[in-house]
């Protein structure tokens, strides 16, 4: 597709998602112009991008009217491109696109840094689902955040320490979404957390 693409991200459930959400703008801003944050226009974007973390089959569909809109999207000739990431996406893969037809990427929590490859992917060969745990690391392959989107997104962030689980406790699904506990570096913490603060320090000189 020639010229500038939209990105609309959606974030359901916990603050893992929230900083999943960041991070998967951050990789997608290069190729993408991210719609106001708190927009409340119906999407028309050409690149759709929502997260969800909700319990499955928890009224997912139903209330998510992204999907029902890209037929429309797609008749008027734009190009619409709807992925699904995060736990649900993780629990579900192929059943969110037998459920949700429209969708056209399910991408597990552990994958989404190769992001860029998979939409294009989808748009040359249809619907993607990309749920294997990787052997790479995510956090080795995600791009930092601009100082302008720090800035923009206040005077708070999260920061991942740790990811998944071990204890595999009968009520939760993080071992089987997230995969096994793994620690990141304190060094590469570190350096994340200045890199944050970094706008904040620089404009209270």
């Amino acid at each position: 597709m020639n010229g500038p693409r939209k990105l609309y991200v959606k974030s359901f459930g916990c603050q893992m998602n929230v900083y999943d959400s960041h991070r998967m703008t951050d990789l997608l801003v290069p190729e993408a112009s991210p719609r106001p944050p708190g927009s409340r226009t119906p999407i028309s974007s050409s690149s759709t991008l929502a997260t969800f973390v909700k319990r499955r089959r928890q009224g997912l569909f139903r209330a998510w009217p992204y999907p029902r809109a890209q037929a429309g999207r797609r008749a008027e000739g734009r190009r619409v491109t709807i992925a699904v990431a995060g736990c649900v996406a993780q629990a579900e893969g192929e059943e969110i696109i037998r459920r949700a037809p429209a969708v056209d990427l399910v991408v597990g929590p552990q994958n989404y840094h190769r992001l860029p490859g998979l939409l294009a992917r989808a748009e040359r060969e249809g619907a993607v689902v990309d749920t294997e745990f990787p052997v790479e690391d995510k956090f080795d392959h995600l791009k930092a955040p601009s100082r302008e989107a720090i800035r923009a997104r206040g005077i708070s962030a999260f920061v991942t320490v740790q990811e998944g689980c071990d204890k595999f406790c009968t009520f939760c699904v993080v071992p089987y979404t997230r995969g096994a506990e793994m620690s990141r570096p304190v060094a590469k913490i570190v350096a994340e957390v200045e890199r944050l603060a970094a706008p904040a320090c620089a404009t209270s000189r």
